[in-house]
């Protein structure tokens, strides 16, 4: 049996990679590629930065390609299998259907776990990464972005720790600064400076000109310090600042568990965020729910040719990405529950795998 499982993984290991390739060409070209040669053409972005964008927003677009790249190889491995009658020849000698689909099931559970290590390690990174280097772009174009009345708290494990707030940012410069910083939920400390400007060099803020104010735990003045200059460590970028409230994708579970926390705290409707928050985990495991579909469709030997089961399977990932919009849509509604949203669509495309098997091995 071991020698039949690797068999089975084998088939499945080069139309994976197949998928790989072909799904991030069509999907890198459609989804960034574009974008980036309008910015290129019409605005006179450099060639190296656009490349370097197009570099870091591709893990974005990568974790949607994993599902489907694993429903690619695991029907063609089984319509290759099907078409050389093999499939018969193991059920013919005493091996059920549901027996040669465990090694596809089992890569299918193996891949959902390295997207979703994927999704929650590097998709942040690199989507941050990107929104820096557009801030580097406008810079080095001499028309920096400016935005005034920059508001931006920051919590810690739940609990607010500081707020930040400046009059006016122009481009890497923040006029008007302010600081709080908050211990066991009262403010203890408060930091104004007339300017700040961001050292990429140290991922660190300079301010200048400004006063340090500690407060005791009764909200009185307790020291007042002056300085001309003095680092401060901010996590966060004049990306984060221009663009307002980091987007789901650019946060991993944690940090969009904290974020929702201080929505939901200020007043504001997360169900949407909620929905966001367990897609994280509902689109990796969409890997193995296609894993489970893509074996029995499969059967069909018509479908061995790659040309043949890649059209395929960009129907059944259409069809499950338009039952997703409609399960967000029916959630953001309130209908259902923001976990059920999330996961509505596997379940129901596992539910029509399980079918499939049952009435393939039956």
């Amino acid at each position: 049996m071991k020698k039949i499982d690797f068999y089975i993984i084998r088939e499945f290991i080069d139309p994976f990679f197949f998928g790989l390739a072909t799904f991030t060409l069509i999907l890198g070209a459609s989804a960034i590629l574009f974008e980036l040669v309008r910015a290129v053409v019409l605005q006179g972005m450099p060639l190296q930065i656009a490349a370097q964008l197009f570099l870091y927003r591709l893990p974005g677009v990568i974790v949607y390609i994993f599902p489907m790249a694993t429903l690619l190889a695991a029907l063609l491995s089984f319509a290759r299998l099907s078409s050389t009658n093999e499939i018969t020849a193991f059920r013919a000698g005493g091996i059920s259907l549901y027996r040669l689909i465990i090694p596809i099931i089992i890569l299918g559970f193996i891949i959902s776990l390295i997207t979703l290590s994927f999704y929650e390690i590097v998709v942040p990174e690199s989507n941050q990464a990107a929104k820096n280097l557009m801030v580097e772009a406008m810079a080095l174009a001499k028309t920096p972005k400016i935005q005034e009345n920059v508001f931006v708290p920051e919590l810690e494990r739940g609990v607010l720790k500081r707020i930040f707030y400046a009059r006016k940012l122009r481009g890497n410069i923040m006029e008007g600064a302010i600081i709080q910083e908050f211990s066991e939920g009262r403010l203890s400390q408060l930091i104004n400076a007339k300017t700040a400007t961001w050292i990429k060099e140290k991922g660190q803020w300079l301010f200048r000109n400004g006063i340090i104010y500690l407060l005791s735990e009764t909200g009185e003045y307790k020291h007042l310090i002056r300085f001309e200059e003095q680092y401060v460590t901010i996590k966060y970028t004049p990306a984060d600042f221009y663009l307002g409230d980091r987007k789901p994708e650019e946060m991993n579970i944690a940090e969009l568990k904290e974020h929702i926390d201080l929505k939901r705290k200020m007043g504001v409707n997360v169900t949407d965020l909620s929905i966001q928050l367990n897609m994280k985990i509902a689109i990796p495991f969409a890997c193995l729910v296609f894993a489970l579909l893509g074996a029995p469709l499969g059967l069909a030997p018509q479908r061995s040719s790659p040309t043949i089961g890649l059209g395929f399977s960009i129907i059944v990932i259409f069809l499950y990405y338009v039952l997703m919009f409609i399960s967000m849509a029916i959630g953001e509604l309130e209908i259902i529950s923001p976990p059920v949203s999330a996961w509505l669509p596997n379940i129901i495309t596992g539910g029509i795998g399980i079918y499939f098997l049952r009435k393939a091995a039956g």
